[in-house]
């Protein structure tokens, strides 16, 4: 090959060799992007609710001489922490020794009574992981702020629940969720259901067991459900 030939392959060698390191260094060196959602509490949501009798809204044995009745809306960013703050600890030392079961209700705290992420937890309830869900979405609502409560956001907490089976899900959600839709018609009872016993803003509770029922309103504290699941056992 003649000499300027010969400098040419080499100049364009170089200059591809240059491109190849730029675009390692780039790539090694690049930040994670912000548009991705970041669930927490994934192994916490599967110690809390692994081995617990679920079907549909009950966590806990059906045979459980206690029921507890749980209003909220996991849209509710006040209603978060009185929900983490309770729940976890009533499945752990009541749901799951058999002592109570307890049964969600869907009651918004805006002004619309069928928000986006009901659907989304119904269907996993389909699969008996409706509570795993809810605590997944409960806990990461500044996640939720973040990006907005969408499908990329509902498709995220599915996906990170064990054992649930997304491509299920996503069909349940698909065919079941839409207006006048099975889910649609569940969550305007549970809506009614919470008008007629004038449970208010807030996390509510209604406590019924052998010795009465008792009726928590606006978020009561751990201490207080348990003080009540007392006086009607």
């Amino acid at each position: 090959m003649p000499r300027r030939g010969r400098v040419w392959v080499a100049l364009v060698l170089g200059l591809g060799l240059i491109a190849l390191s730029y675009a390692i260094v780039n790539i090694s060196t690049q930040k994670a992007s912000n548009d991705t959602i970041h669930i927490a509490g994934i192994e916490d949501a599967q110690r809390t609710f692994g081995g617990v009798p679920q079907e549909g809204a009950r966590v806990g044995s059906s045979d459980a001489p206690v029921t507890i009745q749980v209003f909220n809306d996991l849209q509710c960013s006040s209603c978060q922490e009185d929900f983490l703050a309770t729940i976890p600890a009533l499945v752990e030392n009541y749901a799951r020794p058999g002592k109570v079961q307890l049964d969600w209700r869907h009651y918004s705290n805006g002004e619309n009574p069928l928000e986006l992420g009901f659907f989304g937890a119904e269907a996993a309830a389909e699969q008996g992981y409706g509570w795993q869900y809810t605590y997944l979405f409960f806990r990461n609502q500044d996640e939720a702020k973040k990006f907005g409560v969408d499908q990329n956001f509902l498709d995220s907490v599915a996906a990170s629940v064990e054992e649930l089976n997304f491509p299920e899900w996503e069909k349940d959600l698909e065919e079941n969720g839409k207006s006048g839709g099975p889910y649609a018609k569940r969550l305007e009872g549970d809506e009614k259901l919470g008008e007629q016993l004038g449970i208010r803003i807030g996390q509510a509770m209604i406590i019924t067991g052998p010795n009465g029922t008792e009726t928590l309103q606006e978020g009561p504290s751990l201490a207080e459900v348990e003080a009540a699941i007392g006086r009607v056992e």
